[in-house]
């Protein structure tokens, strides 16, 4: 249920950055309108403070988070709570990080807003006021960059389906993200090789994707995959496979996701070949 605009809006912050969280509470303090209903250090504690609270958030900040793959952890966790309810909270960003990855990454797992570098008090009030009523707020420069970027990119692949995914399904999708094959998945695990198989296969219907190198490049750039460089490289080396054999299958991977993707460009737009 978004408030309206004489209600108080509920506010809960997630952010593992103490120094943040402090500044972002005394922000908040600031607004009669807007009621911090708790904070948390991180997911696994946020979604206990939930749990136990009676009050249903409207707006989630994810203040300072280290890394996209945190953004999309949280994101993630907050999904499951809520996947039941009529109306999930709405979710803003706030960090000093304002690398496009990052943002895009934040972006495409669900957030409704990314403040980079908040430059007033006023700023962010007005941010968690346009995104609790259902808007997108960003911080000036980062929509300056968005006129640019889509000036030159028509269109941004989705990355669907995440927060549909168990737990078990998002471990062998860390797993596949690396680079690992079936049977590696199976042996780091401790399953049937025909089982992750089958959990693949589930991965790619709730992805929306119909191969393995689709979903590994939309997984990595959700930030999945980060533990290609010590216990996935470990795996990789077991098959004699080199990092440079692994590298060139990662770009042959994404190359075929672009074709992939410029395909149903055209058939979406109805463009056809001359003769």
């Amino acid at each position: 249920m978004q408030p309206n605009s004489c209600s108080e809006i509920n506010l809960f912050i997630l952010s593992e950055d103490t120094v943040t969280l402090a500044g972002l509470e005394a922000i908040i303090d600031q607004d009669d309108n807007v009621s911090l209903i708790g904070q948390a250090v991180d997911g696994a504690n946020g979604m206990r403070c939930l749990e136990k609270s009676e009050l249903h958030p409207h707006v989630i900040i994810i203040g300072e988070p280290p890394s996209k793959r945190s953004i999309c952890e949280n994101v993630q966790h907050i999904f499951s709570k809520y996947r039941h309810e009529k109306s999930r909270p709405k979710m803003i960003v706030v960090s000093q990080n304002d690398d496009d990855d990052v943002i895009v990454a934040a972006l495409r797992s669900g957030v409704n807003g990314y403040l980079a570098r908040v430059g007033s008090s006023e700023e962010l009030l007005q941010s968690i006021q346009i995104v609790a009523k259902g808007g997108a707020a960003f911080s000036p420069t980062i929509a300056a960059r968005f006129s640019r970027y889509f000036s030159t990119i028509r269109s941004l692949p989705v990355l669907t389906g995440f927060s549909d995914l168990t737990s078990r399904e998002l471990e062998i999708l860390e797993l596949l993200a690396a680079g690992l094959g079936n049977q590696q998945i199976a042996r780091r695990l401790f399953l049937a090789e025909k089982t992750v198989r089958n959990y693949v296969s589930r991965i790619f219907v709730k992805l929306e994707v119909h191969d393995r190198a689709s979903a590994a490049v939309r997984a990595r750039d959700a930030g999945f995959g980060g533990q290609s460089d010590s216990s996935c490289a470990e795996g990789h080396e077991s098959d004699g496979e080199a990092p440079a054999a692994q590298e060139f299958g990662r770009r042959e991977d994404r190359a075929l996701v672009l074709v992939e993707d410029a395909r149903a460009e055209i058939r979406r737009n109805g463009v056809t070949s001359g003769s």
